[in-house]
């Protein structure tokens, strides 16, 4: 039950997080933040791994065997690129006409938080007489590595459920896409702008390749909707490129996965075209695959994987 204490309790933690930036790499004084009001509010033991991610635990008292349920939010945040343009200073927690901003008050330290509380409330007002273990957790990196250091907790904890709380306007969301990151790379050959004819110009080559993936057909799914693929950026080498041909080109593509498709699936059709236009351009030499990310958690240990994270879908 929310009693007037316990709404200035959440709101105050709330404001704390938001108080605290946290961008991706830089989330360690919101998670010794919530860490400190895991204590407060009576968990049975909290921690941080080494990544970063913070997990607070609530330990049933019951005889039985029970499940182990996990609430889930990611505590970084996008940037704050002006602060200038924004109508309430990004990390001051103001409230106004009764909601409270800031950089990441909806994504997503407005859920950590009443997750937080509501456990704590629920294990004080059933004197914790329940089986099972609740896991609250926050969540470094998700923001430019999605889901990979979230597996860490899963690891640690093995939950038999998990409620993600990311904003869904308190609809039960029960399937999401997926997300690749693909990379397209032609390799060319380098020469003085004064004569282009003695180079093999890469950013030339990418810009055919690129309308012709225009023309691939989406895989579509009757309730996920289609796997849309983009591109998100393109980048050329030498940078500067003044008076020379540009050797290499890079690509990269956001394609959003569906159920049932793998690795192998998703890159299949593009790999084929490639396949094609080679065949046909003698000087096109193109590749492709799924980019590989590291990033260096504030913990000082690093994240690498594959970016590829299928999509899911519960009946």
């Amino acid at each position: 039950m929310i009693s007037q204490a316990r709404k200035e309790k959440l709101i105050k933690i709330c404001q704390e997080l938001i108080r605290c930036p946290s961008v991706s790499g830089q989330e360690e004084k919101v998670a010794e933040a919530i860490k400190k009001n895991f204590q407060e509010l009576g968990y049975d033991e909290c921690y941080i791994d080494s990544y970063g991610n913070v997990i607070g635990h609530i330990k049933g008292n019951g005889n039985g065997k029970g499940k182990a349920i996990l609430f889930d939010g990611h505590i970084d945040t996008v940037p704050v690129t002006d602060e200038l343009k924004w109508t309430f200073a990004p990390f001051s927690g103001e409230i106004s006409e009764g909601r409270i901003y800031g950089r990441g008050a909806s994504d997503m330290k407005g859920q950590v938080s009443a997750m937080m509380a509501a456990a704590a409330y629920f294990a004080e007002d059933t004197g914790k007489d329940f089986n099972g273990d609740i896991y609250i957790a926050g969540v470094v990196h998700e923001e430019i590595f999605e889901g990979v250091a979230a597996r860490k907790i899963s690891d640690a904890i093995s939950p038999d459920y998990v409620v993600i709380g990311e904003s869904s306007e308190l609809n039960l969301k029960i399937g999401q896409r997926g997300r690749a990151e693909i990379i397209i790379e032609v390799f060319g050959k380098p020469a003085h702008s004064a004569n282009p004819e003695k180079g093999i110009n890469s950013v030339y080559k990418m810009a055919k390749i690129i309308d012709k993936i225009q023309g691939l057909k989406p895989t579509v799914h009757k309730e996920l909707g289609e796997g849309i693929l983009v591109l998100t950026d393109i980048k050329s080498s030498p940078y500067p490129g003044a008076s020379v041909v540009p050797e290499y080109c890079k690509a990269t593509f956001d394609r959003r996965l569906l159920v049932g498709e793998t690795k192998e699936s998703v890159l299949a059709p593009i790999q084929k075209l490639l396949d094609e236009m080679m065949k046909e351009d003698s000087e096109l030499n193109a590749k492709v695959s799924y980019a590989v990310g590291a990033e260096v958690c504030y913990t000082g240990e690093t994240i690498t994987g594959e970016r590829f994270f299928p999509g899911w879908l519960f009946d």
